[in-house]
């Protein structure tokens, strides 16, 4: 478990075009002070964790006790929170800075005001624009700053354009993330069509790797589980050892909750973080906005790896002809062996049945001389 995603609220205040969160069924709130002080405590004695993300279904700095939060954790494990920038007054960002923030992840999915209200559900662009050059500002050698990005039908033929625009705004980071469905509740392809991955493959980095604790304390499957389907424990009552101890029996087995089989967020592979050593958002990035050369350099490495894969499944079925091969001599050979022994076999009992008519041959002799010998005596 290398991250703990904890939602500080599944409340938002917009409604962006690529996020389903009208269709959440599970009850919706704010994390009380009493709860994540449990939650935190257990993370903490716990002492694996290398993050702390402030993450989830909402927008986190609609909790008043997020630098609260934060602090908690300051000096012993990494925290970022992910916003839409809409409430980063000049007051609160100073609060998140003090408060020791290390990363602040920022959407922002366009360079223009038709594209980013159309894509962030009516936020206005003037204020985020306004919002997002303070932060820089002020976030300098203070906190990192990154930009996420959603590649979505209305987004993938301006990236070069949103590049443009938040590199000119002095974020240096960016992460294109492919849009998914959010476990199947984002309907339709009319904004993401990113194909869902075959049933075969079982994977889930998500899973393995995030922790995700819902406002209510509740340890869910991942933040996609809009539902409050795949509980799998309450920190609030639970040993977080336990809880871990529980997801890691889970590991592997695939589509395990509702949600599991309609997701296709790429994360799911997070693992493979690398593709001919730059990023998989540079990667998503490349392919998307005709980027021809980067595109095909990570293409390349691609059909590289599958060239891999099928020299190895050719060896492999190389080896499993040559063992079957190796299995019918044996069969071949065994049999022999049996007709050999069936020969032995027989073979011994013809020297044991002339033995024993030898045997019996020689005692009539005996018997017939005995005989012969005491006729003799009588003569006598």
């Amino acid at each position: 478990m290398n991250t703990v995603e904890i939602e500080a609220t599944n409340e938002c205040n917009t409604r962006c075009l690529h996020c389903p969160h009208e269709t959440i069924t599970r009850p919706k709130g704010k994390m009380t002070w009493d709860t994540f002080q449990v939650v935190a405590d257990k993370v903490l004695a716990y002492g694996k964790t290398q993050a702390i993300d402030f993450a989830g279904m909402g927008e986190p700095t609609l909790n008043p006790n997020l630098p609260r939060f934060i602090e908690y954790f300051k000096g012993k494990i990494p925290t970022l929170i992910t916003t839409n920038v809409s409430a980063l007054t000049p007051k609160n960002i100073e609060k998140l800075i003090e408060a020791g923030l290390g990363t602040m992840i920022v959407s922002f999915n366009g360079a223009d005001a038709a594209t980013y209200e159309l894509m962030m559900g009516g936020l206005s662009f003037e204020r985020a624009d306004k919002y997002l050059a303070d932060l820089v500002q002020r976030a300098k050698g203070r906190m990192n700053v990154v930009a996420n990005v959603s590649v979505t039908r209305q987004t993938r033929g301006k990236l070069n354009d949103i590049r443009r625009y938040l590199n000119d705004m002095g974020v240096e980071k960016i992460s294109f993330s492919l849009c998914h469905n959010r476990g199947g509740h984002l309907k339709g392809d009319g904004i993401c069509d990113t194909p869902i991955p075959p049933a075969s493959i079982k994977r889930c980095d998500i899973f393995d790797y995030t922790l995700f604790v819902a406002w209510t304390g509740e340890a869910l499957a991942c933040c996609h589980d809009l539902d409050g389907v795949g509980r799998i424990g309450n920190l609030l009552t639970d040993p977080l050892e336990e809880i871990v101890r529980y997801k890691e029996g889970l590991r592997g087995r695939g589509a395990i909750f509702p949600m599991c089989a309609s997701c296709n967020d790429l994360y799911r592979f997070s693992g493979e973080a690398q593709i001919a050593g730059k990023p998989v958002g540079e990667w998503v990035y490349a392919l998307h906005a005709n980027q021809s050369e980067l595109a095909g350099m990570y293409i390349d490495a691609l059909r590289q790896r599958d060239a891999l894969v099928q020299a190895y499944e050719a060896q492999a079925q190389q080896s499993r002809a040559e063992a079957e091969q190796y299995r019918q001599q044996l069969a071949e050979a065994q049999s022999r062996l049996r007709t050999l022994e069936q020969r032995a076999q027989r073979a011994e009992s013809l020297v044991s049945a002339y033995e024993q008519g030898r045997f019996m041959r020689l005692m009539r002799a005996l018997k017939r001389a005995a005989r012969q010998t005491n006729g003799r005596i009588v003569e006598r």
